[in-house]
């Protein structure tokens, strides 16, 4: 079985009316490979970032609550693309691509029972986003290639680290992906998006 590539749909897209048709279109160019998807919290995990900023939660707290808010992404994303379905277990994976669908990680068991148990967890704090949770799941799966759907565009000549200082991924993302070697970054709002690898 061929291993699956991983594709992270930035939060940033979620407000974007033409989400749908434009991922679904890219999801056929793709139709040939076994895809999973992570979505982004967008402003939804924003909505969880401000009460952190009004309430102070503390970092476990807040953690817990962007997690779910994730969860919530994943079924919004679900809900307006076809053939999408959600899971939040890697054991299912199988199970969804028998059906001829794409499966969805809602993250937060990967994290509690997956990632917590690897000798560099992600840390519970603001700075690890879906970017790093993607990475962190493309590892665990030993994928070929991991996907970066965005709205921002890749400037010439960027590798990981800088692409982080620039905002275009997370700051801990260079670590989380240090093990992966091919990345690539797709401004899915470009009227032809054109893939460009990210490179270490």
């Amino acid at each position: 079985m061929s291993r699956p590539v991983v594709i992270k749909v930035g939060g940033s897209l979620l407000d974007w009316p033409e989400l749908a048709t434009t991922l679904e279109r890219y999801l056929r160019t793709r139709h040939a490979e076994r895809l999973v998807i992570v979505v982004g919290g967008g402003a939804v995990t924003d909505v969880v970032r401000t009460l952190d900023h009004t309430h102070t939660l503390g970092q476990e707290r807040s953690h817990a609550l962007a997690l779910r808010s994730l969860d919530l992404t994943a079924h919004l994303l679900a809900a307006i693309v076809p053939n999408l379905a959600v899971t939040d277990r890697i054991e299912a994976f199988e199970t969804v691509w028998a059906a001829s669908r794409v499966p969805i990680l809602a993250p937060r068991r990967f994290l509690d029972e997956v990632d917590a148990l690897s000798s560099d967890p992600i840390p519970h704090t603001w700075e690890a986003t879906s970017d790093s949770i993607a990475a962190r799941l493309a590892d665990a799966l030993n994928s070929p290639e991991l996907v970066l759907l965005k709205s921002a565009s890749l400037p010439p000549k960027v590798d990981r680290p800088l692409a982080a200082q620039l905002g275009l991924v997370d700051p801990l993302f260079p670590n989380s992906a240090r093990g992966l070697v091919r990345v690539t970054y797709l401004n899915l709002r470009d009227s032809l998006p054109i893939p460009i690898p990210l490179p270490l």
